[in-house]
């Protein structure tokens, strides 16, 4: 397992300088902060954005006990609901390749992302694209799910607490997550088709 990691660390560290491969383990924790740049949650965004960071620290602060997440290990499941109400789990999708998006409709990089992400899904069959919306209502995810045409699952994070278990301090995040439910890595910033093709290529090749 200890090489398989590695070899997916290798291949994500050679696709962009600007995209790192996150183990965000508990040494790391103080470096979290620092992960965030142009994807950052800012006020810039405006009123709404600052509220909902604001609201993120304040769960980080909240939390008694935060759920281990370490590459190598299995990754943290959760149970949301989408769009239709029903109640989805990582779990649920355990003999394919997860890539969980953690995003929301003011993000310009989510924004842009997000194609690439619907052809990447639409495009295997072997993988699950699960878009983790972060404390926005469902009205206004679903008018923005139904006017871009997307069909990758997406699922409500209303109060932020899995993007807290996930340790996200910017949009988008994205995480690889293997057919047994291992986590392979996080890439925190926006990914380009290409990119995301030659990640899911890597893992393919190191089973």
């Amino acid at each position: 397992m200890k090489k398989k990691i590695l070899l997916i660390g290798l291949a994500i560290v050679v696709l962009v300088g600007v995209f790192y491969l996150t183990a965000f383990k508990d040494e790391n924790n103080d470096n979290n902060e620092d992960i965030a740049s142009e994807n950052s949650i800012s006020n810039n965004a405006g009123e709404n954005v600052e509220e909902e960071e604001e609201v993120i620290e304040e769960e980080k602060e909240s939390e008694a006990a935060v759920p281990d997440i370490a590459i190598g290990e299995l990754a943290p499941d959760f149970t949301l609901l989408d769009l239709n109400g029903e109640e989805v789990s990582l779990s649920d999708f355990r003999g394919k390749y997860v890539l969980i998006n953690f995003w929301a409709t003011w993000c310009k990089y989510c924004d842009l992302e997000m194609p690439d992400l619907d052809r990447l899904y639409e495009e295997n069959e072997d993988l699950v694209v699960l878009a983790v919306n972060v404390m926005e209502e469902k009205d206004l995810v679903d008018k923005y799910i139904e006017e871009g045409g997307y069909k990758f699952p997406v699922v409500l994070d209303k109060e932020g607490k899995v993007a807290v278990t996930y340790l996200v301090s910017a949009f988008p995040t994205s995480y690889f997550v293997d057919k047994e439910g291992v986590l392979l890595g996080g890439v925190p910033g926006m990914m380009t088709y290409d990119q995301m093709n030659q990640l899911l290529n890597g893992i393919r090749g190191n089973e």
